[in-house]
């Protein structure tokens, strides 16, 4: 499922695979005429979440309050755990290539040089299982802290885009002991110079996040952690084709705030104008940061653009107890232009 994705553009029938996911790959598209603008029931509030066209920017929505913000998508490599179990996590909706490795038993200043093709490259699960992360052994708990494994050398692809002497990182995890993370770090074409980088985490947010092109800390959860319930952004994901084999996409969705909210999605069982109070009080809610995630919508080859599952909503219960049902509407703004996700919900009251 994690295996790297270097060549899905080589045959056609890949391609309107790969179109039908993410529309990404290409800047190219037909003229899409316009369609009436979808209607929802009176009493419903909406939202237009404006990623834009080429998915530029992500977007932080919090139901209680309203509060809805948005910055620059992929201004970040690396990120920390700001509570919990020390942990690390990367940006992998930047490109198809940006993927993890772990080299064992080699060590860190010897490294002048690799293989690709000879390594196990992994991206992060969107479920937010900490065991399903590309670097999720990188440390090892002690009776003094959680220290970096000592015989264990991480490689960071950042991707095509980069020159080859700055497109692979290697990284010596240190250690992480009381919300203070430091990792050795440097480029492995380029051995003129390495850094020592200490992050200290914040609890008040969920991560720290890092830039290698910046080296330095960037903003990328725009809200505190108590301040946001999901975000609209690009991330990565192991997906089926028509065959059943498993690709790796870039793709766009919502993922959610699991320490504010936790999430069940709904599929005809009840039709959503007459979910209630008690019925949320029934349903299994779970943390996955992908239980929204992109499959809201799918791609109508015959239309030519993405249409919204119909019968298919999601029901969302916050820290202080409250219960919102939501649902798409469009993916389209009023000039037909996609990356313009629009949802409606409701708070449900007893």
């Amino acid at each position: 499922m994690y295996r790297k994705f270097v060549a899905v553009l080589k045959t056609s029938k890949t391609f309107v695979i790969l179109l039908s996911l993410t529309g990404l790959f290409t800047n190219c598209h037909k003229e899409e005429s316009l369609y009436p603008n979808p209607t929802v029931a009176e009493g419903l509030q909406t939202q237009v979440f404006e990623m834009g066209e080429s998915y530029s920017q992500q977007l932080f929505f919090d139901f209680e309050s309203q509060q809805i913000g948005s910055n620059a998508f992929g201004n970040w490599d690396l990120g920390v755990a700001c509570n919990g179990r020390p942990h690390v996590i990367i940006c992998g909706g930047k490109n198809v290539q940006f993927s993890a490795a772990k080299i064992e038993n080699q060590d860190f200043l010897e490294i002048h040089s690799i293989d690709p093709k000879s390594l196990d490259w992994r991206f992060d699960h969107p479920s937010g299982n900490i065991d399903s992360m590309a670097l999720c052994d990188a440390f090892e708990s002690t009776p003094g802290g959680y220290i970096g494994k000592p015989n264990e050398v991480y490689i960071m692809d950042l991707g095509a885009d980069s020159t080859i002497d700055r497109r692979y990182i290697k990284i010596k995890f240190l250690n992480a002991i009381g919300g203070l993370y430091q990792f050795l770090w440097g480029y492995v074409y380029d051995s003129s110079e390495y850094f020592i980088t200490k992050i200290q985490t914040k609890p008040e947010y969920n991560y720290a996040y890092f830039s290698f092109s910046k080296k330095k800390l960037v903003q990328n959860e725009i809200f505190e952690s108590r301040n946001w319930d999901v975000v609209f952004t690009t991330y990565k994901e192991g997906i089926p084709d028509e065959n059943g084999l498993i690709y790796d996409y870039v793709i766009r969705g919502a993922l959610i705030n699991p320490n504010k909210i936790s999430v069940v999605q709904i599929d005809k069982d009840i039709a959503f104008n007459n979910f209630t109070y008690l019925d949320a009080l029934q349903q299994p809610y779970n943390r996955n940061w992908n239980e929204i995630g992109y499959d809201w919508k799918e791609y109508d080859q015959t239309a030519g653009r993405y249409t919204i599952v119909p019968d298919r909503y999601y029901v969302l219960k916050t820290k202080k107890g409250n219960f919102f049902k939501m649902r798409f509407v469009d993916f389209y703004d009023d000039q037909g232009r996609k990356g313009y996700p629009k949802m409606a919900w409701e708070l449900l009251k007893p």
